[in-house]
This record gives C-alpha cells, structure tokens and sequence, in this order.
C-alpha cells in the first residue's frame, strides 16, 4: 500500500494523582465542510525535519504548555490509518500516523496556554476524570502502554463528521428516550434507550457512533467484540442480545466476553455501565433479536468503492483476504432482515 506517514512525538507527563492534557481545537475540512471534533490529546505533535523524537517531544510540550520537561524513558509506539477519503484535505493516498509516547517530568516554567496553534487549552486532569472526557486514541495508547487499564469515555478520532447527521440523531434518541419514560417522567419499561447504528463495513459507523455518544453522555458497545472471527457476524447478533440487551432491559448488569482477533479466541471480560442511554454500533446492531430492542435504528452506508477503501486502508493485510467473504455475510443478513429497510434515520457518508 503506498501512503504518507507522519511521525507524532508525544509525552505523559504525571504528578499528583493527575496528568498533564492539551485540548487539540479539531478542523474544518475546506472542501467539504465536515469536521474533525475538538479533544483532549497528550502534549505533543508532529516531527519536524532534522529534529529527533526526543527534541520534537521536548519542544512540543513547551509550546503547548509552557514547561520544560526531561524525558524519562520510551513508553512505546502505536500506529493507526486515516483512510484516504478521510484526510483532513485531498489526497489520493492514506496516512499512516506513527505515534511515540514518551514518559516526561517537568523540570521549570509555568502553565500557559498556546497561542496561534493547534491547540487552545491544557490543564491537570485527575486520573479518574479521563473516563469522561472525549479524548484521542493517543490517551488510550498511553494508558494500554503502561497497562493501566482502559479508559470507557468517548473516542476522538482523525476522520470528519457530518455534524447535522450527529444532530439528527441525538435528537431521535432524546425523543425516544422522553417516550419511554412517560409524559410525567416515570419509567414505563426496563433498560436504556438503545440508540442502534447499524451497516456494512466501511461506511463510517464507529465514528459516527463515538460521536453521538459524546453528545448524549452515553456508552458505546462495539460490535466488533462479539464477531467469533470471520465467519461470526450472524453469531454475534445472538451474543450481544443474550449478553447484554436482554440483561439490560431486564433490569440486570451486564457483561460479555471480547474476542481477541489476534488470539481468535474470547479474551478479557468487559462490563457495561449503568446507563439511562447506550449506543451499540456495528454490523448487524439492529438486525434481528437485537433490533427488536433499539428505540432508534440508524442506517449508515456509502458507494461500495469508498467503503471498500476505508476498510483495506484501515486493516490492510488483516481485512483484505476476506472482504468479499464478509460482505457476503452483510448482505445475506442485511437482505434477510430488511435492515435499511426498518431504519428510523439512513445517511450516506
């Protein structure tokens, strides 16, 4: 695959209980309008001709914050793919971003925001409170880095949002989640508002997903938990309405086990939380048994050569032997059920 690459030093920067974040201001894309959400990102930024990592590190927590800082040690690296028709201006290839994350220590200086840059504020953040803040992929990294356990709060990730379909959909979710719980707010049924975003792979459900659970307060369940491999995406529609749609609506906590793609076998044990409103996202998340119990079911979908862009870019050699198998499985499943059909709200990325 020929595509750019950009090198993004970053560093964690601990005292007290707290981290050290800078919040990334997002961006408009010229061409089209949509945007990329604002975040909460570690201090840090992209390498620049003849500087080493380190000193990029070093010189970008300066400007974003204001303090001179000593690197500890190499926490490690991480690497993602902005698909092509997801970059923040046109291209005709992706981007691959190669993230290295730093442990750091401050020796002098003062906070202060930054100005003029791609930053507009940074601050301490008790380590408790990352779980509620929306925070990009960085953050995690960092966390799984020093196995510290995973953060549950919204995603920011790199690719544009159609911001009034994000509106849309908040929207049918406050309403539906009104109806269920009467004109004099007293509950008249069990569980939480299931907010369902449902189509084939490719089409920009995940971002969409983390999206309108940022904008309602609400947990994401990622299908992509409950595929038993390949060959799992009927399965998978059973798995998280026995695990967890059925519990919830019952009243019951629920917990499902993670299939490890890389072990292809069920892994950690995951929990939800509490939740008046949840947003599950995935194919097949509003077919069948599990979309007898979404209040909201939203179609998402794109011209095929787009999807099958962003999901070989995206997963590379990992996706690429079976995309044909797995789209078959999509339309077997979504043609049986008449999912785009049935949808409350459908939108093309």
């Amino acid at each position: 695959m020929d595509f750019d690459t950009r090198v993004g030093c970053y560093a964690w920067i601990e005292q007290d209980g707290q981290v050290l974040l800078a919040h990334w201001s997002g961006h408009t894309r010229a061409h089209d309008g949509r945007h990329t959400r604002p975040g909460w990102t570690l201090p840090g930024g992209g390498l620049e001709p003849h500087e080493s990592c380190e000193q990029a590190t070093v010189r970008e927590v300066a400007e974003e914050s204001g303090y001179a800082v000593r690197l500890t040690g190499l926490l490690g690296t991480g690497t993602t793919i902005v698909a092509t028709p997801d970059r923040a201006q046109r291209s005709e290839r992706p981007m691959l971003l190669v993230q290295l994350v730093y442990a750091a220590e401050i020796t002098s200086g003062h906070l202060t925001v930054e100005l003029d840059g791609s930053t507009d504020d940074v601050r301490w953040v008790p380590l408790e409170e990352l779980s509620s803040l929306p925070c990009a992929g960085v953050v995690d990294l960092a966390l799984d880095l020093q196995r510290r356990g995973r953060r549950e709060g919204p995603v920011v990730d790199d690719a544009p949002l159609d911001e009034d379909a994000v509106e849309r959909i908040v929207a049918a979710a406050r309403a539906a989640h009104g109806e269920r719980h009467g004109p004099a707010g007293r509950d008249t049924t069990n569980g939480p508002t299931v907010i369902a975003i449902d189509g084939p792979s490719g089409s920009g459900k995940t971002t969409l997903a983390e999206a309108v659970a940022q904008d309602l307060g609400a947990p994401v369940v990622h299908m992509d938990d409950f595929y038993p491999g390949w060959d799992g995406i009927a399965e998978a529609v059973d798995l998280v309405t026995d695990q967890v749609l059925e519990p919830l609506a019952r009243g019951e906590r629920a917990a499902y086990r993670v299939w490890d793609w890389a072990t292809s076998d069920w892994g950690r044990t995951a929990a939800v939380p509490t939740t008046d409103l949840l947003v599950l996202e995935g194919c097949g998340s509003s077919v069948g048994r599990a979309g007898d119990h979404a209040a909201v079911r939203v179609w998402v979908d794109a011209d095929e050569q787009v999807r099958h862009q962003r999901g070989i870019e995206r997963d590379g050699d990992t996706f690429a032997p079976h995309w044909d198998r797995w789209a078959a499985q999509e339309q077997a499943l979504f043609g049986a059920d008449g999912t785009a059909q049935r949808a409350d709200i459908t939108l093309h990325t």
